[in-house]
C-alpha cells in the first residue's frame, strides 16, 4: 500500500510513463546527437496536460497537486531528462512566479497560453559573470517614462530560445528610493524591442574542456 499516492496519482504515473516510452524514447538519441529541440514532442506533452498541471483551472491549468507534477517529471526523466527539464523549468521557473506574484491582468494574459504547451516561458537568472548567484546579478533596469530600459545579458536559460518561447522573466538590478541596490523581476515578451535570444550548442564539450583545464 502506498501511503502517499492515490489511484489518481498512479494513473498519472502510468499515463506519462506510457507516453515517455512510446513517444519520447524513440527520439532520444537523435535529439541528443543533433542538440535539437522538438516542437512536436513539446506540443504533444501539452496535449497530454503536462503544462500547467498545478495551475488553477480558471487560468487554463489542471488544478492538480504538486505530487502529481513531481510524478510526471519523474516519469519523463526516466526516459529523457531534457524533456523533463523543459516541462519542469516551464512550470516552476516560468509559470510559478507569474501565478504567485503577477497581477490578475498578467495571469489572464499569460497563463492560459502557457498551459497549452504551444508556448514556453523562461526565467532569466544566470549571467556570464554572475553564475546562478542571485545576489550577484548585474543586469540593470532603469525606469524611463513608465518603461523599463534593461541592459545586460543572461546565459544558460532553459527554454529561453526555443521556437515556442513567448518570453522570459528577467531578474534585474534597480535603484531603490534611497539609491540602494535592489532586485526585481520583469516580464519580457519575446517580441520586445531590443530583445534577442540565441541557442547555444556544444555546452557539454565546453564544460569538459573547462574540467580538463581545472584538473591540470
Amino acid at each position: 500500500m502506498n501511503l502517499f499516492c492515490s489511484e489518481e496519482h498512479e494513473s498519472i504515473r502510468a499515463t506519462v510513463r506510457r507516453f515517455a516510452e512510446t513517444k519520447i524514447k524513440p527520439l532520444v538519441l537523435k535529439l541528443d546527437e543533433e542538440e535539437a529541440f522538438s516542437e512536436e514532442l513539446t506540443c504533444e506533452m501539452g496535449k497530454l496536460g503536462l503544462f500547467g498541471m498545478t495551475v488553477p483551472e480558471p487560468y487554463g491549468g489542471k488544478g492538480m497537486d504538486m505530487l502529481s507534477f513531481v510524478i510526471a517529471i519523474e516519469e519523463l526523466a526516466r526516459v529523457d531528462s531534457s524533456q523533463a527539464a523543459t516541462v519542469a523549468a516551464h512550470e516552476t521557473l516560468g509559470i510559478c512566479p507569474i501565478l504567485k506574484y503577477g497581477t490578475e491582468e498578467q495571469k489572464n494574459c499569460y497563463l492560459p497560453r502557457l498551459c497549452t504547451g504551444n508556448g514556453l516561458w523562461a526565467f532569466g537568472l544566470t549571467e556570464p559573470d554572475a553564475g546562478s548567484d542571485s545576489r550577484g546579478t548585474k543586469i540593470k533596469a532603469v525606469l524611463i517614462d513608465d518603461y523599463w530600459n534593461i541592459n545586460g545579458s543572461k546565459t544558460f536559460i532553459t527554454n529561453g530560445s526555443t521556437p515556442l518561447t513567448l518570453g522570459v522573466t528577467v531578474q534585474t538590478v534597480v535603484k531603490g528610493d534611497n539609491e540602494e541596490r535592489m532586485f526585481t523581476c520583469i516580464l519580457v515578451d519575446q517580441d520586445t524591442l531590443g530583445f534577442s535570444a540565441k541557442t547555444m550548442k556544444g555546452k557539454l564539450e565546453k564544460v569538459q574542456k573547462l574540467c580538463l583545464v581545472l584538473s591540470m
